[in-house]
């Protein structure tokens, strides 16, 4: 087989798979059993394979979807805000527009995004597309782990990785609907149905989103779907496959264009406990994105508008992970992987290129408080060459005060991407670039301080060598180091048996690129006075800003949300944004319009589950 009928083959197989497994499960009632809940102390993205959460020595944030949609949280980007030290916003429109995403002072492009174990985004594929459209309706699991991590990730991982999985299913056969429909001509709709049958589980989903936003000439509209199933081969084998696609568009402006955005992600792959000492996983995965910025059908002067590009990407991967239990002290981690990307664009960039390489890891645990760990990877890239990354990092829980202490190192980097080295619509490329490099570290500490209560606290800094300047163009390899650092700060507990509860989520930026907040941050409070009411109140904050344009004034936005459980099976729900109507704004770049934030816009829905 050719490279370049290899990436087909495998597409064909992604694809047909979920939708021979979804022919099977229309006949299925139009409903949604319980979804599979991982335990709240695992964590999965720190190793790639569980682990208990006191033991990682990274800083990682789990949040449950579903305690998010209680809270009225239904996007990615609201539901991002809720770790500390990350801003997820959008600079470039209000719903449905290209997402950006700031992790310990570092911009989108240092970032990188998981889904069911195969990355997104990289040189080659900006994460903001995928961001910008992004609906937690569909995810089992959130987890951002931050600081330096190309050691198990690759490039782009120097502020973090947002790892997410499609749900599972469990259970008995059933299933959910939501609808909400408010200000702006918004509605969204979103219907599931999941369970387990003898050892066959599965989760199958889709739903519609369109709003006018409130800035005028920005409408948007996506048709949404995902799919998971599972097959328990034998007690020590899982094998199963994911599914997940979207088709979103987004008005730019007036007469102008519109971002089409078409993309399909499918995965097969097996987990298997080998031995009581070696646990293994193998997946294949393929990952279309198919991006157009053309004319509006209503613009009368094209001439006058800046669209026409698109640019077409096709990635096909294999990987695998492996763990090994040396002894009750020592365990051995060891992984490979391969992936082919072909991208192309309507300004003549047509590319085929192979990334591949290997990581190896070490995990020590002496005693039940002590956990250290170090990894070190090798990768090769078509682009530019090959790169070497590690980390190394300890968790102390240290006795009588029972604080868990973390701190952790690494190297890091991020490669030019394919515009920066072919060019794009506003200038040339620069072939010659180099990676740029950078050395990051954390300490920070946690503690439950009272039954219910936990606090956690973490320095960070990265200094990045050789940082890529890409406009104007030609992009250029900047000499010296630029830093990020600061203290991202979380803190959360409940009252009274869970009636009461809160989180706040808050950072301090020292030094960022591209001028971001000092401080930022997100909390929330709410009440449960018995099993049918939820009552709450949210706030977020950033500070003065830039984002590398023109100076932004702080702004402070309050929300309202709650639930009533009318009967067993149903449930209204009803939020409130922007509660006090503040006038702020997403951007302000020169020779571009200014990007208002949506005002005062109030929501209702109905969650029906059977």
């Amino acid at each position: 087989m050719t490279k370049r009928q290899f990436a087909p083959a495998l597409r064909r197989g992604l694809v047909t798979f979920p939708r021979l497994c979804a022919s099977g499960l229309v006949a299925a009632p139009l409903a949604m059993a319980d979804v599979e809940a991982e335990p709240g102390d695992m964590v999965v993205s720190a190793l790639r394979f569980k682990n208990e959460a006191g033991k990682t020595t990274s800083a990682v944030t789990v949040l449950d979807p579903r305690e998010l949609q209680e809270r009225g949280i239904d996007d990615l980007i609201s539901a991002l805000n809720q770790s500390p030290g990350v801003i997820a916003t959008s600079t470039a429109g209000q719903g449905g527009a290209v997402g950006s995403l700031f992790i310990r002072g570092t911009t989108t492009n240092y970032s990188q995004i998981v889904v069911d174990g195969m990355r997104l985004s990289d040189s080659t594929a900006p994460l903001g597309n995928f961001l910008g459209t992004s609906r937690i309706d569909d995810l089992g699991r959130i987890e951002v782990l931050r600081g330096p991590q190309s050691a198990l990730y690759g490039g782009e991982a120097v502020g973090g990785v947002v790892w997410l999985e499609t749900a599972r299913g469990a259970g008995n056969p059933g299933g959910n609907l939501r609808l909400e429909a408010g200000s702006f001509g918004s509605l969204s709709g979103y219907a599931s149905t999941s369970g387990k049958t003898g050892d066959v589980s599965w989760f199958l989903g889709g739903g519609y989103d369109t709003t006018q936003n409130d800035s005028g000439f920005s409408d948007w509209d996506q048709g949404r779907g995902a799919a998971r199933i599972e097959w328990q081969a034998t007690p020590d084998l899982v094998i199963g496959g994911t599914f997940r696609e979207t088709d979103s568009r987004f008005e730019t402006g007036a007469n102008g264009t519109v971002d089409h955005l078409d993309a399909q992600l499918g995965t097969l792959y097996a987990d298997w406990k080998v031995t009581d000492w070696w646990t293994a996983r193998v997946q294949g995965g393929y990952y279309a994105e198919r991006y157009d910025d053309d004319w509006a059908p209503t613009n009368p002067f094209p001439i006058f508008g800046n669209g026409n590009y698109g640019t077409d990407l096709e990635r096909a991967a294999f990987s695998t992970d492996h763990l090994f239990k040396l002894d009750d002290c020592n365990r051995l981690l060891w992984g490979a992987f391969f992936e082919r990307t072909d991208f192309s664009n309507t300004i003549g960039t047509d590319e085929t290129r192979d990334r591949y390489g290997s990581y190896l890891g070490w995990e020590w645990t002496p005693t039940d408080r002590i956990t250290t760990d170090a990894i070190v990877r090798w990768e090769d890239y078509d682009s530019y060459g090959d790169e070497v990354t590690w980390r190394t990092a300890a968790a102390w829980k240290v006795p009588g005060i029972e604080t868990t202490v973390r701190a952790g190192v690494g190297r890091s980097f991020r490669p030019p991407t394919y515009l920066d080295l072919f060019g794009s619509a506003f200038g040339a490329g620069n072939p010659n670039l180099q990676a740029e490099s950078s050395i990051g570290w954390d300490l920070g500490l946690e503690k439950e301080w009272l039954p219910n209560h936990h606090v956690g606290v973490t320095w960070f800094s990265s200094a990045i060598e050789d940082r890529i300047r890409s406009n104007p163009a030609p992009p250029v390899n900047i000499p010296g180091t630029t830093h990020a650092e600061g203290v991202e700060a979380a803190l959360n507990g409940s009252f009274c048996d869970g009636v009461w509860n809160y989180r706040l989520a808050w950072t301090v930026l020292t030094m960022s690129l591209a001028d971001q907040p000092k401080n930022s941050g997100t909390a929330s409070v709410d009440w449960r006075p018995d099993d049918r009411w939820l009552l709450g109140v949210g706030a977020f904050y950033l500070g003065d800003r830039s984002w590398g344009g023109q100076p932004l004034k702080e702004a402070f936005v309050a929300r309202v949300y709650g639930e009533y459980k009318l009967t067993e099976h149903v449930t209204l729900t009803g939020r409130v944004e922007n509660l006090f109507d503040e006038d702020w704004q997403l951007s302000r770049f020169p020779f571009s319009p200014v990007v208002n934030a949506p005002g005062l816009g109030a929501y209702a829905g109905v969650k029906i589950d059977w």
